[in-house]
This record gives C-alpha cells, sequence and structure tokens, in this order.
C-alpha cells in the first residue's frame, strides 16, 4: 500500500470551528462595538445628570443668595449692627462662589454680563451698606430691583443652557443609536457572507472528494485523484488514488485474460470448424444422413461459439476505447454483410430481416458502427418470435434525438439515425436499463440452443457513448422492441 502523507493542515473539524468563528467575528465585532457605546453613552449621561442637577441647584442657590443679600443690607441699613454686615459679606462670598461654578459647569457662560454685573451690583451693595450717606437708600433700592432682576435672567439662562445640554445629548444618544443599527446591519451580511465563502472552501474539498468516488463507482480509473484541503480529507484522497490503482491494474490484468483466452479459444475452434468441413464435404470417405445432421450441428454451435467469442473480443476492445477515426460509410453494404452472416445461424429459416434507408453515404466510425448493427441484429433475431420480421432501417435529419419522427422532412438538423426493430415478446419498463449492462439476463429467453452472453447491448451502449450518439428504446409487450440510434453528421 502506498504510505500515507500526513498533511500539516487543520482537520475538517478543525477548519469547521475555525470558519464558524470567522463568520462571527464581524458580529462579534458588531455586538462589542454597541457594547462600549451604550456604556460610553451610559457614563456620559449620568455625568450630564449630575451636572444639569448641579446648575439647576446653583440657579435657585443665586437667586435665594441675592434675596439674602438683599434681606441683610435692609436689616443693616435699618439696625446698623456689624454682625448684620458680616452675614451680608458671607452671602456676598457665597454668591461669588457659585457664580464661579456655574462658569466651571457652563463655560459657555464664562463671559455672560448677567454673570458679571450680578457679581458687581452685590458688592456695590456692601459698599454703599458701609456709608452712612443719607441717599443711600434710594440707590440701595435701585441695586436691590437690578440684583433681583439680573438674577432672574440667569434663571432664565441656566434653565435655557440645561434644555439646550439635555437636547445634545439626546441628539448623541440617537446618533450611537443609528451607529449601532448600521453596524449590526452591516456586521449581519457580513457575517453570512464570510460563512458562505468558508463553507465553499471546506466543502470544495468534500466535493471533489464525492466526485472522485463517483468516478470510482463508474469506472473512471484513468484519472489521478488527488484531494487538496482538510488533512483527514487529504489523507482519505490518498487511500482512494491506492484503490484507484488497484482496480485500474485490476482491470488492465482481466482485459488483457480476457483477450488472451479469446484468442487461445479461436485457434482449437477454427480447427474443429475446419475439421467439420472435411468432414461435411466427405473428403475422408462418404458420410451418412444421420452423420450429416450431427455434423451440421456440430457446426451451428461452432458458430454461435464463434460468435460469443467475437462478443467477447468487442466488448473487451470496447472497454479500452477505440480510437475516433470518422469515414464515410455505406450502410446498404454493411447490412447486406452482416444479414449474410446472420442468416447462416438462423435455426428459422422463416424470420424476414429487411433493411432500406437513405442511398447516400453516411459519416462515422466504421468499426463502431458495425459493432452497434451486428449486436442490434443479432439481439433482434434471437428475440424475435417465429416466421417473424426484423428491420434495419437509417435515414438523415428524419427523426430528432429522441427517436421521434420530425413530420417536416425538410427540416434541417446535423445528425443522421440508425434502427433495429423485431417483433418479439418486448422489454418490461423495469429492465430497460437494466438490459444495458455487462452479463444481464432478462427474462425473456432467446431462441436456440445455446444461452447468451448478455453483452451485446452493453457493447451497443458503449460504442453509442465512444461514437457521441443518442440511444433510445421503444418497446411495447408483446409487440416487439425497437431501437434507434442519432450519430452526430461530421461530414
Amino acid at each position: 500500500m502506498k504510505p500515507i502523507l500526513y498533511s500539516k493542515k487543520l482537520s475538517l473539524t478543525q477548519q469547521w470551528i475555525g470558519t464558524t468563528l470567522l463568520s462571527m467575528l464581524p458580529l462579534i465585532i458588531a455586538v462589542t462595538y454597541a457594547t462600549w457605546e451604550m456604556s460610553s453613552q451610559a457614563r456620559a449621561q449620568k455625568r450630564l445628570v449630575m451636572e444639569q442637577a448641579r446648575i439647576s441647584q446653583l440657579s435657585a442657590t443665586i437667586q435665594e443668595l441675592s434675596k439674602d443679600i438683599e434681606r441683610s443690607a435692609r436689616q443693616h441699613q435699618l439696625l446698623q449692627e456689624v454682625s448684620l454686615l458680616k452675614i451680608l459679606k458671607i452671602k456676598k462670598n457665597q454668591l461669588s462662589d457659585s457664580l464661579s461654578e456655574v462658569k466651571v459647569l457652563l463655560p459657555s457662560l464664562a463671559n455672560n454680563d448677567v454673570l458679571q454685573e450680578i457679581n458687581n451690583h452685590s458688592e456695590e451693595i456692601i459698599l454703599i451698606s458701609q456709608r452712612s450717606n443719607a441717599n443711600r437708600g434710594q440707590h440701595l433700592e435701585n441695586l436691590y430691583s437690578t440684583l433681583k432682576n439680573d438674577s432672574d435672567t440667569l434663571h432664565g439662562q441656566l434653565r435655557s443652557a440645561v434644555q439646550d445640554n439635555l437636547d445634545r445629548a439626546e441628539d448623541e444618544l440617537n446618533n450611537v443609536l443609528w451607529r449601532v443599527l448600521i453596524t449590526g446591519l452591516l456586521a449581519l451580511p457580513a457575517s453570512f457572507l464570510l460563512l458562505g465563502a468558508s463553507t465553499i472552501i471546506v466543502t470544495r474539498s468534500i466535493s471533489r472528494l464525492s466526485l472522485a468516488i463517483h468516478d470510482l463507482g463508474n469506472g473512471k480509473w484513468d484519472k489521478a485523484i488527488g484531494i487538496n484541503g482538510p488533512s483527514d480529507l487529504v489523507e482519505l484522497g490518498h487511500r482512494l488514488e491506492w484503490m484507484r490503482t488497484q482496480l485500474l491494474s485490476v482491470e488492465q490484468q482481466k482485459a488483457q485474460f480476457t483477450q488472451h483466452i479469446t484468442h487461445e479459444l479461436k485457434s482449437p475452434l477454427a480447427a474443429i470448424i475446419d475439421a467439420q468441413g472435411i468432414l461435411a464435404d466427405q473428403i475422408p470417405g462418404r458420410v451418412n444422413n444421420q452423420q450429416m445432421a450431427v455434423l451440421k450441428i456440430l457446426r451451428n454451435q461452432a458458430d454461435n461459439l464463434q460468435e460469443l467469442i467475437q462478443q467477447l473480443l468487442n466488448f473487451n476492445t470496447i472497454s479500452q476505447g477505440i480510437a475516433a477515426n470518422d469515414e464515410e460509410i455505406d450502410l446498404h453494404n454493411l447490412c447486406k454483410k452482416l444479414i449474410a452472416r446472420y442468416r447462416n445461424l438462423l435455426s428459422d429459416a422463416s424470420i424476414q430481416i429487411n433493411y432500406s434507408g437513405h442511398d447516400g453515404l453516411v459519416t462515422g466510425n466504421a468499426q463502431l458502427i458495425e459493432m452497434i448493427l451486428s449486436n442490434l441484429l443479432s439481439n433482434a433475431i434471437h428475440f424475435c418470435r417465429p416466421s417473424g420480421s426484423v428491420c434495419v432501417s437509417w435515414g438523415v435529419r428524419e427523426i430528432d434525438n429522441r427517436g421521434q419522427a420530425i413530420l417536416n422532412s425538410n427540416t434541417t438538423g446535423s445528425f443522421w439515425w440508425l434502427q433495429v426493430s423485431d417483433d418479439g415478446p418486448g422489454i418490461d419498463n423495469d429492465e430497460r436499463d437494466a438490459i444495458f449492462q455487462p452479463f444481464y439476463q432478462g427474462r425473456n429467453k432467446r431462441h436456440g440452443a445455446l444461452k447468451g452472453s448478455g453483452i451485446g447491448l452493453a457493447i451497443v451502449k458503449a460504442c453509442a457513448e465512444q461514437a457521441n450518439a443518442n440511444l433510445s428504446l421503444n418497446s411495447i409487450k408483446n409487440k416487439g422492441s425497437k431501437f434507434t440510434l442519432c450519430f452526430p453528421d461530421n461530414g
């Protein structure tokens, strides 16, 4: 046995796992991207909520501190206590800190005039409250009103800024969702595409392996088997190649044996026929009627045996192939020669053999055509009913390539046809394929004392395939069979 060459490639199972993981890669990337985007968005939303809550809190604090400053200033104006002035300064500092934090949280308001005015007005209220000017009351009232208006204005601006931030966050979330959706939509067909491509790559070796097994089963042993792909399939391919070489060797030995044994049989058979001829010609001495009848039986059986040997030789020859050699063939002369040969073998002289067809020559391989016609004639003669008839006909472009007649005889075509029919028992439907298999013996028994070899129609089918002819069978139970072949017209 040829040593097995183990490949370093992956096995079929490993390749299936690899291709599955590869096809899932786009989906894994899409899921990972979606997870990352949603996680980032969740963190951003959490941070945004905290910032917006703080801004809202600062807005309320600034309004409250503005009111506290006004309240403390009025109390100081009325009571002139130092402690109230200290409280006023504390509230002012708290207001300044809140305004500074707003600038940090909302950089867009860093240069906002309202923030600066609130800070300046609160500072001015403290400065005026420290003076003892008689006109400060009216001035402070104006500052209280302005501070309140500014704090209300700032409250509205902060509320708008919070809403703008929320709108931007919603837009960003929608963009993220769209990106995740598009990524998923792209990942799904990409996964299917990779899965399909990977499956084709992996199954290509399986297809080649299946084709190789099919060829082995059909006797196509000339083409070497080479399988690429997974290591276990490569190993199986090596074993099939070893099997192919063994089958090819056995077939060649069988063909050589068949050829040798048939040639060895022909020599003594020829001697028997010659001896029978000498006795029948009464050269050694006179022969009575009974002895002549025995000699006639001997000659008939010897001729039948010679026909069987010739069929074995033809089957062996066609199995090995016949070189293509198209030439012009005169079917009239060929039919006349074959009918004369089989007329001597007819046990029933009342069987009629008729032939007619196109007057011109046809083009084809003469050896193949002769084997086809010879075996079809032999088959028709041996299965024809007593006192029946066998008909051979041919023509050019008058029936289609399925054996059906074309009503318009002027129809152009590129084939010629040959047809052999008999009026025998016909062929059952379940046997129509089997009768073309070598050595198959059907239910119907042929006439004559010698049993058939079962390879006549197998030779016809093999010859038809080599001649690129279409072989069809039309048979009716108890009415006969009709074999039709359509040949390409290479003339």
